[in-house]
């Protein structure tokens, strides 16, 4: 069974809904018509900001989390449409949005600088002038800085344990997650390109976003070397 087949059952027990994200997401996209989730995941996220009443789609990769996101749209009585699409195949998102964000650590996913340049390319074209990109990701310089393997806290609930670690090999990090539950165990291990406010900025700037914060949390802390995250809004 594929690692993901094995953790979407498990995965809004791991990655329940962030209200303070929700909240922080609203707060820039409350006068779009239409936005853009990257990386959706089981959907979690884009459900909980369509029952606030935000129209939103979903672009996620993989079949199994695709699947989950249309059966809880479903369930939660709310229109999620579905684009099994990974951020490489944006070119062939046709609808036209007011806002794009793309979060949990999903943009180091690209391979290196130039999947990066396009990626942010494709959104930049998909908005309009005013229209915000909004990029949430594990802060790398904190990941590179680290004088030994970096690891999250581990997640344990009832029945259940995840962990995840990173370990630098050249210019990757070498991403993997255990998942055990009640016994049985699953391991996934995947090459993530590090992508740091110093590579990611510029790249926003060149392609003509105005970068207007950088947070080191979705509480509106200021971001710093120490941060658990990077959290970029921009502005087309």
């Amino acid at each position: 069974m594929a690692f993901y087949e094995s953790l979407a059952p498990f995965y809004d027990e791991i990655f329940p809904v962030n209200v303070t994200a929700c909240d922080f997401l609203l707060s820039f996209f409350e006068k779009a018509d239409l936005v853009l989730d990257v990386g959706a995941g089981t959907g979690n996220m884009a459900i909980a900001l369509a029952k606030k009443g935000l129209r939103v789609i979903a672009a996620e990769p993989d079949v199994t989390m695709a699947d989950y996101i249309r059966q809880k749209a479903v369930e939660e009585n709310v229109t999620i449409p579905v684009h099994i699409k990974a951020m490489q195949g944006m070119d062939q998102i046709t609808e036209k949005v007011n806002g794009i964000y793309c979060i949990g650590n999903t943009l180091p996913h690209v391979s290196n600088a130039e999947e990066l340049k396009v990626f942010i390319n494709k959104c930049h074209e998909l908005l309009s002038e005013g229209d915000h990109f909004i990029l949430q990701l594990v802060n790398y310089e904190k990941v590179l800085s680290a004088v030994e393997d970096f690891s999250f806290p581990v997640i344990q609930k009832e029945g259940l344990l995840f962990t995840r670690e990173y370990r630098q090999e050249g210019d990757k990090i070498i991403f993997t997650t255990n998942l055990n539950v009640k016994g049985d165990s699953f391991s996934n291990s995947i090459p993530l390109f590090p992508i740091t406010s110093q590579k990611l900025i510029p790249i926003l700037q060149e392609t003509g976003f105005e970068v207007e914060h950088i947070y080191g949390n979705f509480a509106r802390q200021d971001y710093s070397a120490n941060s658990p995250a990077l959290i970029v809004v921009a502005k087309k």
